[in-house]
């Protein structure tokens, strides 16, 4: 483990990290929720993570000449991207804007989506609905190793 040169404790440190961060991943992959919160309710980063954004790919506003279903039929198909309904408003605008969003929401499950939807205060009122790569974060920490993939040494015995 101790190379000539005394440059021997570079090597134990990096053996240690390495131990350190498989121990972590494994403790990770077979966490559970915390004990203390209710299932159903998310606080602080967590519900920071689940609102996250990727970059979309695609962005569509309503009352232009396409409607929502024709905008979706004309997008590349593909699983991993997510269709979220962003609405914005203003205290005063917050049911107009509401009522657009659900309306999306709507003609995205009729055109066989399943949209996510985000409300948000704002200074202007804005409704749209974007195409991104996003995935829920909960799924991402959690699955280091999904449990088909999961084999125990001594199973192989």
């Amino acid at each position: 483990m101790t190379g000539s040169g005394g440059q021997g404790w570079l090597t134990t440190l990096a053996d240690l990290a390495i131990i350190l961060f498989m121990v972590t991943a494994t403790d990770l992959s077979n966490a559970g929720p915390p004990a203390n919160d209710p299932p159903h309710m998310e606080t602080g980063a967590e519900a920071a993570a689940t609102i996250a954004t990727a970059e979309p790919v695609a962005i569509f506003r309503p009352g232009g000449a396409v409607s929502l279903d024709t905008w979706l039929a004309d997008q590349a198909a593909d699983g991993r991207q997510r269709l979220t309904i962003l609405v914005r408003h203003s205290g005063k605008s917050m049911e107009p804007a509401m009522a657009e969003g659900l309306k999306l929401m709507r003609q995205a499950e009729q055109a066989g989506q399943s949209p996510r939807l985000i409300v948000e205060e704002g200074e202007h009122p804005d409704v749209t609905a974007v195409l991104a790569y996003d995935s829920d974060p909960r799924t991402v920490a959690r699955n280091l190793r999904s449990p088909d993939q999961e084999t125990r040494p001594e199973e192989n015995r």
